[in-house]
Parts: structure tokens; sequence; C-alpha cells
């Protein structure tokens, strides 16, 4: 009896240690099982931050070429803002020269002579504006006033414009040099014209070609000058704007005798 019973108590306890191994042996799987998920979720975390750390540098590429390209475009600026001041200094001496040491047909010279803007006001014609411009007088007349679209070719409304200018010059500056400045927009040209500053100089040299032809003025007091698209009085990005650069402007010089 004492055999059977301890029997029994080893088959109990053999039995009770296997259910102990099975528990732990579940609860280290359980373990292993949760270390797996939280080591995927790291992994995913981990490429996620390698992504944005990837995008981040890309980013950071692209705003340094940005800044890249803005300091080179600051440089350019820099570099053609001071030549276009030393330009402009060369030619402001240049005109100075000129204006002191040449002379004209008779001993007259050109000198500053700002009495000029005094006269501004008799210059009164329809479809013209006047302006003073430094020591000279600017007559601006609308391209489309006086040619076919991008051409020469003088339209019939154009004799009553030219016939009053002559008529104001002729009165009120008998004795001035006169500028005859063509000037375009910046749209291409049409056939035959090869350039716009071709087009703007058969412009100016027809309009000398009535003043001088039709309307009999001294061809010694004209001077023409074909300047292109170089010269525009407002931005050319607008059809208003490429309108108002179209035009020929005639430039009247203090002049005084010795």
């Amino acid at each position: 009896m004492v055999s059977l019973a301890l029997a029994g108590l080893g088959c109990n306890q053999n039995a009770a240690w296997r259910q102990q191994q099975v528990l732990a042996q579940q609860q280290t799987q359980a373990q292993i099982a949760e270390f797996e998920r939280r080591a995927s979720g790291l992994d995913a975390s981990n490429q996620d931050l390698h992504s944005q750390l990837a995008q981040a540098q890309q980013q950071q590429k692209i705003l340094q070429d940005e800044l890249s390209l803005v300091r080179r475009q600051l440089n350019d600026t820099t570099s053609q803002l001071a030549q276009s001041q030393e330009l402009a200094k060369e030619h402001e001496q240049k005109v100075q020269t000129m204006m002191a040491s040449t002379q004209y047909r008779g001993g007259a010279v050109i000198r500053p002579n700002n009495s000029l803007t005094s006269e501004l006001n008799k210059i009164q014609i329809p479809g013209v504006t006047a302006r003073q411009d430094g020591d000279v007088i600017r007559i601006e007349i609308p391209a489309d006033a006086l040619f076919q679209s991008g051409t020469n070719s003088l339209i019939p409304s154009s004799d009553n414009i030219l016939s009053q200018l002559t008529s104001t010059l002729q009165r009120d500056f008998p004795q001035n040099k006169i500028g005859i400045e063509g000037h375009t927009d910046n749209q291409p040209v049409m056939a035959p014209y090869t350039s716009n500053h071709q087009l703007s100089a058969s412009m100016a040299q027809t309009v000398f070609d009535q003043l001088t032809s039709r309307y009999r003025m001294d061809p010694s007091r004209l001077v023409v000058v074909g300047h292109g698209s170089n010269h525009p009085v407002v931005s050319n990005a607008t059809p208003a704007g490429q309108h108002k650069n179209r035009r020929v402007d005639l430039v009247i010089y203090p002049q005084s005798d010795n």
C-alpha cells in the first residue's frame, strides 16, 4: 500500500512539473512573440525615419541649389548695375564734352539752356506729347499715328501731324538743332526688315525726308538716329506698353549763337 501511495504521489508531482514546464514554455513563447512584435515595430519606425531623413536631405540639397542660384543672380545683378553706372558716367562725360566742344556751321554751339522749359506750352498738337528731358525738349509721336503697323509707310493722316510739327518748329525753334529718333517695341520685325534697329532707322529717315522735301526744313539742322528697342519709355510686357514704345521722337536741342 505504501508503494502504491508513493507511486501515486510521484505521478502527481510529474504531472505538476510537466504543467509548470508547459506554462513556462508558453510564457517564453509569448515573450518571444512580444519581442518580435516590438522589433518589427522598431524596424518599421527605423525605415520611416530613414525615409524622412532622405527627404530632408533632398530638400536641403534643393534649398542649397536655390540659394546658390540666388547668390549667382545677385552677383550678376550687382555686376550689371556697376557696369550700367560706369557706362552712364562715361555717357554723361561724352555728352558734356560734345556739348562743350561741338560746333555747327555759322558758329552755333549746343549748350545747356533751361530756358527751353518756357517753350513747352507752345507745342499744342493733338496726339503728340512734349516734355522736358534734361536740357532738351522731347516730342513723342506714336508710330501708329504716322505709319502702317510694322513699316515705314506713312498713313494719310500723318500729314496733319507732320505739318503742324513743322510749323511749330519753324516758328518757335528756328535755330535749334533737331534730332529725329526712331524707336520700336521688342517684338520681332517682319520682312523686309531684319532688325528693330533697321525698322527704327527707316522710320526716322522717312520723317526726315518728309520734313526736308515736303515741308522744306533745312537738312543741316536735323540728325537721324534709329534706337531700335533699346530705349523703351515703359515696359514692353503689355500691348499698351508696346504701343507707347513704338514712336518717333523729335528732340529739340538748346542752342545759342556766339
